[in-house]
């Protein structure tokens, strides 16, 4: 895959296709989650804005380097500050997300932002200590988010966006459409991506992870497989996760996998009356050993173990 001329700080740019690129996170950068710039033909639409102000500032420049012009569109995939907080160095553009996206970030998004500020300090200084449960190979990521967190200039808040859907919405330029989609909530109560089905191409925000265990924290495994399927099934070839390099329908169907495995695990856990700090000592599965960020597996798994246990789905 050829890397444009443009290549920041915080990420680098890949074309993956005709008027299509993605811009993927650099361990150590100030973006931690992946975007998309897509040229529809007189209109530039960037899909995710990533962690801060600084790098949406770098993906605002990428995008008008790409496609010669300023972005018209930014999508939010859902409301974790990682994909939204640079929503507000694209101005004018207009920002597109669910209504109750929308919502979350006004609400859990600015209380996420104001306690990420209070705690990131202490957060950065435990990356290296001696005690730090931190890989050697992850501490540069982690460096970056917390560092790019405490970076961010003071009276900085949230950017809500301005145009919302709840199901389908399409975008026409002249010479493609794009399709912004949500079943639901699976990774977090709302999340949409984005298709181009010309091209067969996903931009999936954290409904995908390539070569990293996902944090399910705030979603429901069983019915984020069953999206992932759903996607599969629209006809996949290439895949921008939030998270790791582009992928394709195989990486779609390894996080159905692991999914649908958190779910059959959690189930039997029940069943057996296993506690949860059983749990918290699981072995991964073989088939995900060698993932990053194995230690969101445990939590991953409680989540699951506490969803199978009430057999309520949550109400967030």
């Amino acid at each position: 895959m050829a890397r444009t001329p443009h290549s920041g700080k915080h990420f680098r740019v890949h074309r993956i296709g005709p008027g299509v690129w993605s811009a993927i996170a650099e361990d150590g950068g100030y973006a931690l989650c992946n975007a998309a710039i897509i040229d529809l033909g007189g209109r530039t639409v960037v899909f995710d804005s990533m962690l801060t102000p600084m790098a949406g500032a770098e993906l605002a420049l990428a995008a008008r380097h790409c496609t010669g012009r300023a972005a018209d569109f930014v999508v939010n995939s859902h409301w974790h500050g990682d994909h939204i907080r640079g929503n507000a160095s694209f101005a004018p553009a207009s920002v597109i997300s669910t209504e109750r996206t929308r919502r979350l970030i006004d609400t859990r998004g600015r209380r996420q932002w104001a306690g990420d500020r209070r705690t990131m300090g202490a957060a950065l200084r435990g990356v290296d200590a001696p005690d730090s449960e931190i890989p050697p190979a992850e501490r540069a990521l982690y460096r970056g988010w917390f560092e790019g967190t405490l970076a961010v200039p003071a009276g900085f808040e949230p950017r809500s966006p301005d145009i919302t859907f709840s199901r389908e919405l399409s975008i026409h330029g002249s010479r493609r459409t794009l399709r912004l989609i949500s079943y639901g909530g699976g990774h977090s109560p709302s999340d949409v991506f984005a298709y181009l089905p010309e091209e067969g191409v996903v931009f999936l925000g954290d409904l995908l992870s390539v070569g990293l265990h996902p944090s399910a924290g705030d979603g429901v495994p069983a019915d984020w497989a069953d999206m992932l399927r759903r996607i599969r099934g629209l006809g996949v070839d290439v895949a921008l996760p939030g998270h790791g390099p582009v992928g394709g329908p195989d990486d779609l169907r390894r996080l159905e996998s692991y999914l649908r495995s958190l779910d059959r695990a959690a189930r039997s856990a029940v069943r057996a009356s296993r506690s949860v700090a059983e749990l918290r000592s699981s072995r991964i599965p073989a088939a995900f050993r060698d993932w990053k960020f194995s230690a969101f597996y445990a939590e991953n798994l409680v989540r699951s173990y506490r969803l199978a246990s009430t057999g309520v789905r949550p109400r967030r």
